[in-house]
């Protein structure tokens, strides 16, 4: 029942994009004429649309267990570690195809063009490198150096630490072009949903998402702590929640964020499908977090805040997920400030960067309280709430708790960071394996798709990976 649901939401994916943005080239392979803004813009919605679309977002918030399906109370338990071909395939051609084969034709194109677009090569540049971070972070050993080429048929898989650093210097390229006294001028400006061609936003993010990719690496490559510490001290990062790379929706017909669209098709317009995981919920519920007002609405019949386990079954005690969430023009956080507040609340408390504990408390704190007010808690509760939450002797225990909770949403983030939170069996929280799922292990990785994407490559992993097998960057 679950995967046949799943499919369904697919196909309601695809429809709504095509919708959506019509000035987009859909099919890039098989266009005439086109440039990189379309093709930028092209990608970026890709990339937007399939983080909230039913392939990935719904599988994977249950898999990673940020949320909770309510057993037969909601849409009915079932393995949750059984994702659909059709799911993973989707996703795979959505980083290989739809988006990242638009990026490197609009950089090609706008290296060819006079004068070359630096700008727009730049933030091509820095969306690809998210694109393939997600996708390898999903995946684990994935075509990099060789995708895209259209003298390789079938292109190696590399491994996921060259991956990694490909990135970071593909990262260090675009900041390059970003920096060029040209860059402004020659940016993609009204197809940018994101920051409208703002050249500093774009080179704050570059260098963000250069931290957040030092971060995943540096447990495995413990020399990458003094490229930490140089980034950090280099400063330029994102400073503020107008930095956030965000995604928009809007309440437009079409232009929905997909997870509304999911329950106006399916629930009649009401979240009758996803719950409140004790897992986030109960932490929160012991600090009278005031996010929880904006996270869950109160069960039908509940008059206080609980919760459920990943597939155990609700009531109409249990909270739901807020209808906040899931809002027609609720934007999709791909990268925020407070997200990488905590990242270097972590490398405080590890010692990666100076200032030891008392930074590593302050960037918590600051940390906590933009979180709680990016999803509507008043600053004044925001602050007042922060300032009380002291970090422990456990201190990253303290860090890694506060990114599940406002990752919650955010199920491709959450999963990175539950998987970084410390060795095998010690990760923050602890989940256990769900009911229905096979006794192997917890899922530390998706298969790949087995489909023409993959079966035809003679290039690609022979051996079957299976979801309990942790990938290279996992201790």
């Amino acid at each position: 029942m679950k995967k046949i649901f799943i499919i369904a939401i697919a196909a309601l994916s695809l429809g709504s994009c095509k919708k959506a943005f019509e000035e987009i080239n859909t099919n890039p392979n098989a266009a005439q004429t086109t440039t990189p803004e379309l093709l930028f813009s092209g990608a970026a919605v890709n990339l937007g649309t399939t983080r909230v679309g039913g392939d990935l977002y719904t599988s994977m918030i249950l898999s990673a267990q940020t949320m909770a399906s309510g057993g037969n109370y909601g849409w009915g338990a079932a393995d949750i570690y059984d994702i659909s071909p059709y799911s993973t395939g989707n996703i795979w051609r959505t980083y290989y195809v739809s988006t990242g084969f638009n990026l490197k034709t609009a950089i090609r194109l706008a290296e060819e063009a006079t004068p070359v677009k630096t700008g727009a090569i730049g933030q091509c540049k820095v969306l690809l490198a998210e694109n393939i971070y997600e996708a390898t972070m999903i995946f684990g050993d994935v075509p990099y150096s060789e995708a895209w080429q259209k003298e390789v048929n079938y292109p190696h898989f590399d491994k996921q630490e060259d991956v990694l650093n490909g990135l970071l210097t593909l990262l260090d390229d675009a900041l390059v072009n970003l920096d060029a006294a040209d860059a402004s001028t020659t940016a993609i400006k009204s197809y940018d949903l994101f920051y409208k061609g703002d050249m500093n936003k774009w080179k704050a993010l570059a260098k963000s998402l250069k931290f957040k990719i030092l971060m995943t690496m540096v447990d495995k490559v413990p020399s990458k702590a003094a490229d930490i510490a140089t980034l950090y001290q280099e400063g330029g990062m994102i400073e503020s929640a107008a930095g956030n790379f965000v995604f928009p929706f809007g309440t437009a017909s079409g232009n929905s964020n997909l997870k509304n669209a999911l329950l106006v098709k399916y629930g009649n317009g009401s979240n009758v499908f996803f719950f409140a995981n004790k897992l986030v919920i109960d932490p929160m519920i012991a600090d009278s977090d005031p996010r929880l007002s904006h996270y869950f609405d109160l069960g039908d019949a509940a008059t206080n805040f609980q919760g459920v386990a990943t597939e155990a079954e609700a009531t109409d005690m249990t909270s739901k997920i807020s209808m906040q969430l899931f809002a027609a023009d609720a934007p999709e956080y791909i990268m925020t400030y407070q997200e990488l507040l905590f990242l270097e609340a972590e490398a405080a408390a590890k010692g990666y960067i100076p200032g030891g504990t008392s930074l590593a408390q302050e960037k918590y704190q600051t940390g906590i309280s933009e979180a709680c007010k990016l999803y509507g808690v008043s600053a004044g509760a925001a602050n007042t709430f922060a300032s009380g939450k002291l970090l422990s002797a456990t201190p990253l225990k303290d860090i890694h708790l506060q990114q599940w909770i406002d990752l919650m949403d955010r199920p491709i983030e959450a999963f990175n960071t539950w998987r970084r939170s410390g060795t095998k069996g010690n990760e923050v929280p602890t989940l256990q394996i769900p009911p229905g799922a096979p006794n192997a292990g917890l899922m530390y990785r998706w298969q790949y798709p087995l489909d023409n994407e993959i079966l035809p490559n003679i290039n690609a992993p022979q051996d079957v990976i299976y979801y309990y097998q942790q990938q290279w960057f996992d201790l």
